[in-house]
C-alpha cells in the first residue's frame, strides 16, 4: 500500500541507522575505474546504460523448487504455476496500471496485500515449529538442508515479482521445517499434511490474486465518463466488470510498487494476456510429500 512521508521516513531510518560507512562521503577508492568522458561537454551528451544487476535464491525442497519453475498437469496430479508464468501475467498487468487502466491498480493492491498476509502467516508458521523443534530438550534438532540445495537466478521487470519470489523462499523453510519435525517423530503424518498445504495456501492466494485479472484496455477516463468502451469491453470479456473502488478510482490508494501512469496514449500498446485456466494456480500439496 502507498506509505505516507513518515511511514517513509521511519522505514528509511530504519534501513540505514545501523549501517557504518567508511571515509567521507563521496570518496572514492584508489583504482576505481571511472566512465569514460574526457570533458564535460561530452559527458552532457553521452549516453548511459540501463542499470543491470543480479539477484538469486536459494531452495532446499521440490515443493518450492515446482513453485519456482512451474509443473505441467500430468494424469492426477493438477498443473502447477511457477513464478515465470505468474511473471508474464504480473507484467501485462503493470503495464495496464501504468496506462491508467484501475482495474490493474486495483489487481496490484489485491497482489500488495496477499503477499504480505502471505509473509506474515508463513513467517508465523516458521516459528510455530521451530518452537516444536527446540521443545524437546532431550534431543538438539537441526532443520534439514538439501545436500545438493538449487541456486537460481531470477530476474524480473516487476518488483513484485522478487516479493514472490522470497515468499517462496519463505514457504520452502517452512517445508524444511515441516519434514525434519515428521522425520524426527514429532509430528504425525495427518499434521504434516496439513500444515503443508496451510503454508502452500499463502502461495495459492497470491497466484489467485493475478489469475483472476483481464486486459480491459480501459482506463479512468473511461470509467469517468461511462462511454461505450465500456460496454465494448464487457462484451470482449463476456463478462460485467467489476465495481472499482472509489479509492482505487481516484487514485488515492495505491500499491507500494505500482508504476507511474503515464496514460494510455503514451504507453506501448497491449494485447490481453491469455486466461489461466483453475488448474494453473494449484500448488503443490500434499500429494507431493514423500
Amino acid at each position: 500500500m502507498a506509505k505516507t512521508k513518515a511511514e517513509v521516513n521511519a522505514e528509511l531510518q530504519r534501513l540505514f541507522s545501523s549501517k557504518k560507512t567508511n571515509g567521507n562521503p563521496g570518496d572514492v577508492a584508489a583504482g576505481s575505474p571511472l566512465w569514460a568522458a574526457p570533458t564535460l561537454a561530452d559527458a552532457r551528451t553521452g549516453q548511459i546504460g540501463a542499470l543491470r544487476g543480479e539477484a538469486s535464491v536459494t531452495i532446499h525442497t521440490r515443493q518450492a523448487q515446482q513453485l519456482l519453475t512451474g509443473r505441467e498437469a500430468t494424469d492426477g496430479r493438477n498443473a502447477v504455476m511457477g513464478l515465470m508464468r505468474f511473471s508474464n501475467f504480473l507484467t501485462q498487468i503493470t503495464a495496464a496500471a501504468k496506462q491508467d487502466d484501475p482495474w490493474a491498480d486495483w489487481h496490484l493492491v489485491q497482489l500488495e496485500e496477499a503477499l504480505v498476509a502471505g509473509e506474515k502467516s508463513l513467517k508465523q508458521q516458521l516459528e510455530n515449529l521451530e518452537r516444536v523443534l527446540k521443545g524437546n530438550k532431550m534431543m538438539d534438532v537441526q532443520v534439514s538442508e538439501s545436500v545438493k540445495p538449487m541456486k537460481v537466478s531470477v530476474g524480473f521487470a516487476s518488483s513484485y515479482s522478487y516479493w514472490v519470489a522470497r515468499l517462496i523462499v519463505q514457504y520452502d523453510e517452512v517445508v524444511r521445517a515441516v519434514l525434519t519435525a515428521k522425520h524426527v517423530a514429532m509430528i504425525s503424518q495427518e499434521a504434516t499434511n496439513q500444515l503443508l498445504n496451510d503454508a502452500a495456501a499463502n502461495i495459492r492466494r497470491v497466484f489467485e490474486s493475478t489469475a483472476r485479472y483481464r486486459f480491459t484496455g480501459l482506463t479512468r477516463e473511461d470509467v469517468l465518463a461511462n462511454n461505450a468502451r465500456i460496454a465494448e469491453a464487457e462484451k470482449r470479456l463476456d463478462r460485467k466488470l467489476e465495481q472499482v473502488p472509489a479509492d482505487i478510482l481516484d487514485k488515492t490508494r495505491r500499491a507500494s510498487y505500482a508504476p507511474a501512469i503515464v496514460g494510455a496514449d503514451q504507453g506501448a500498446s497491449l494485447a490481453p494476456a491469455p486466461a489461466p485456466v483453475i488448474g494453473d494456480i494449484a500448488t503443490a500439496g500434499t500429494g507431493d510429500v514423500v
